[in-house]
């Protein structure tokens, strides 16, 4: 008796604490009762009017949670007010009151498709806020004006909540409804749940969601990817910057050999800009076709040398004997090629920020070529021409990647020169290089 009589304090202090702050659609929290006793809390959703609240039959809740406390694991009590009927639903340790409606078919829902967008996103997060349904998004990927993935959770802060993720979004969308009608056969739904281009609250959602989903309170929910979805394409810019060096065709660098062609490797700089083509297959394979500029630089060790065209091949001049009265500062050669690479690549998760990896072919057309020697007093020599070097190569590129950064490495299998026309001409140079793309 004595805790009845507390329990109904506690009640009745939280019910006139709310009266002053009901409004329309608000969610108010009472603190209020559970079976043993305790003090948790009942959230009173959807009141009308404040005269609704003053209607509630506070003895028979108690009653019916006394009575049915057994009962309720993740159930639903229906229990009759003065005027209204309430639903009574057990979440963990807590006990949610919901005002149901005497409308046959009073129900709230949310649709999210394809082209749905961040706008529209916001304004049905912000729309459902005034309603006590709160909606967040995770993993949300919006690419050319679509989406491509995205996870809706929602917690109607009335006991019932889920989670719905897709990678690939149904022509008919995923999003939730939740009816507040005395008569409903399904207070909650969430997932896969409208047909292509049904936006009609008569249909008969509920057959069509239990075919294919089982009720998502409190339950996570993948929606099943539309098989029939064609191959996926995407853009966007690359930018790419490391290191070069060449080998020989033992695959030793000349610097091995005291070769006075070695090159500085912090100096041998690598630059490209390509317009990189996605052509995805699946969330886990994407092939990328990538075209733009690539810069090959090549510095060498000695800046005493410097690269020439001779009639047969391309030769190192000696400057420490032709002009011994400057100071060499750089001496390099600098090849522009039109470049194509074609590398797949195989994602270890469905995020486009998964851990990748990936090798493919590469090749490149010679489109321009000089040697710069730079000396004291800003002295410089710049010669354009061809150098004897191949105008097509051709070779491998290998990428690793996380987020939105890879690693790349690159390995010619045609030499840098034409035929017996390098440097030396038993000594043929194969490019390598290695850095990052951004």
């Amino acid at each position: 008796m004595k805790n009845i009589l507390k329990i109904s304090i506690i009640v009745c202090f939280g019910l006139f604490s709310q009266m002053a702050s009901a409004n329309s659609w608000n969610t108010d929290t009472l603190k209020v009762i559970q079976a043993n006793g305790e003090m948790v809390k009942i959230i009173l959703n959807n009141i009308q009017d404040k005269e609704d609240v003053k209607a509630l039959n506070l003895k028979k809740i108690l009653e019916s949670i006394s009575e049915n406390a057994g009962d309720l694991n993740d159930e639903e009590v229906l229990v009759a007010g003065e005027n209204v009927t309430y639903l009574i639903k057990q979440s963990g340790d807590y006990y949610y009151l919901s005002e149901l409606s005497t409308k046959s078919n009073d129900l709230y829902k949310v649709q999210i498709l394809e082209t749905t967008s961040r706008t529209e996103l916001d304004r049905i997060k912000e729309e459902a806020s005034k309603r006590g349904i709160e909606i967040a998004y995770e993993n949300l990927q919006i690419i050319n004006g679509r989406i491509e993935a995205i996870t809706l959770k929602v917690d109607c802060n009335d006991g019932y909540s889920g989670t719905a993720s897709t990678t690939n979004m149904p022509e008919s969308g995923i999003g939730f409804i939740r009816d507040y009608s005395a008569n409903a056969d399904a207070h909650f739904q969430m997932g896969k749940i409208f047909t292509n281009g049904d936006d009609d609250s008569e249909n008969d959602w509920g057959s069509e969601f239990e075919k294919d989903f089982s009720t998502a309170f409190n339950k996570e929910k993948v929606v099943e990817k539309d098989k029939d979805r064609l191959v996926k394409h995407d853009q966007d810019i690359e930018f790419s910057v490391g290191l070069n060096n060449y080998l020989n065709s033992s695959d030793q660098f000349p610097d091995t050999d005291n070769k006075n062609f070695a090159l500085d490797p912090l100096t041998s700089w690598t630059y490209g800009i390509h317009s990189n083509h996605k052509i995805s297959v699946s969330p886990y394979v994407k092939f990328n076709f990538q075209l733009g500029i690539l810069w090959n630089n090549f510095a060498l060790a000695d800046n005493n040398y410097q690269f020439t065209k001779g009639q047969e091949q391309v030769e190192l001049l000696d400057n420490d004997l032709s002009r011994p009265d400057i100071n060499p500062t750089r001496s390099k050669l600098n090849i522009t090629y039109l470049n194509f690479n074609f590398v797949p690549m195989f994602h270890l998760g469905k995020s486009s920020d998964a851990f990748r990896i990936g090798v493919g072919p590469f090749g490149s057309y010679r489109i321009a070529s000089k040697s710069k020697f730079k000396y004291d007093d800003d002295g410089k020599d710049v010669i354009k021409n061809n150098f004897h070097i191949n105008n097509w190569k051709y070779g491998l590129k290998a990428q690793i990647g996380w987020k939105g950064v890879d690693l790349f490495a690159t390995y010619d299998l045609s030499p840098i020169f034409i035929e017996d026309r390098g440097p030396e001409a038993d000594y043929p140079l194969r490019a390598i290089s290695f850095g990052v793309i951004f």
